[in-house]
């Protein structure tokens, strides 16, 4: 199984160049699925949203994907308020947070994003208990021997470098993780930071067997850097590679160079 993961596209605030050949990139690496962990949009505009729709509609292999805090209309404050994925909804997929159960893995989005927060800034996210209830739900269903993979938008563990801009994660993340690890989840995807890098969340307590168990290969945290924006931190345009092997996970970045997309790293994770 392989997987493109792309994140923050941004459309709005892209880099034409790219957007316009990133399909056919994608297409290059004959992946089985491309998972977007959101902020397809900058402003959350019909327009934006729009030109994301055809880029999706470019691609051969299905696309699984969340919504990010930019994909919420920034500036249509009632619409904000009464429907904020209402154009997410329309243009992207009818669910926010899909579940996919395929062959070999299965898939949970969780939407980290809000339609409002306390205090000025509703870019941070959040998972709320009755989310996490509802992926054990979910998981619930989904045979021992699955890979399981959730994907969001905003992280759930910082870089090991220094940011040159720190951000928050999203609240709650360790509960999160610690449920996550708990139900022998493998693979975690996101975004927001736009930042290339793979963390280890090793389980701390329990014990389990198993080719896919938490406790034999520690959960992954792999993060996407922005894939085609134009607003970049620390980190080039880039996305990830993720093959999926027997239990194991290989994840490989591939960065813009300024004339190409090329390799940038490949990391056996697990």
């Amino acid at each position: 199984m392989r997987i493109v993961h792309l994140s923050d596209l941004h459309f709005g605030r892209h880099d034409e160049r790219l957007a316009e050949g990133l399909a056919e990139e994608v297409t290059r690496q004959a992946p089985d699925l491309v998972v977007v962990s959101g902020d397809f949009t900058q402003v959350g505009s019909v327009a934006e949203f729009m030109s994301a729709r055809r880029f999706i509609d470019q691609l051969a292999a299905p696309v699984f994907a969340v919504p990010g805090n930019h994909d919420v209309p920034a500036w249509n404050l009632p619409l904000r308020l009464v429907d904020p994925y209402r154009r997410y909804r329309r243009h992207i997929h009818p669910e926010p947070e899909p579940f996919l159960n395929l062959e070999g893995i299965a898939l949970a989005g969780i939407k980290t994003s809000r339609r409002l927060r306390a205090g000025l800034d509703w870019s941070h996210g959040s998972i709320s208990h009755g989310q996490l209830e509802r992926l054990e739900a979910r998981l619930s269903g989904v045979h021992k021997d699955k890979l399981r993979i959730v994907v969001a938008h905003h992280p759930l563990m910082q870089p090991e470098t220094p940011m040159a801009r720190p951000m928050r994660l999203v609240d709650r993340a360790d509960r999160a993780l610690a449920t996550f690890a708990r139900l022998d989840v493998r693979l975690v995807l996101s975004g927001h930071f736009h930042m290339s890098y793979v963390r280890h969340h090793h389980r701390v307590e329990g014990e389990r067997t198993g080719p896919v168990h938490a406790a034999v290969a520690p959960l992954l945290v792999v993060q996407a850097g922005s894939t085609i924006s134009t607003r970049l931190r620390d980190h080039r345009n880039g996305y990830n590679v993720i093959d999926i092997s027997d239990g194991k996970i290989a994840v490989a970045v591939r960065e813009w160079s300024g004339s190409e997309w090329a390799a940038r790293v490949s990391q056996p994770a697990s």
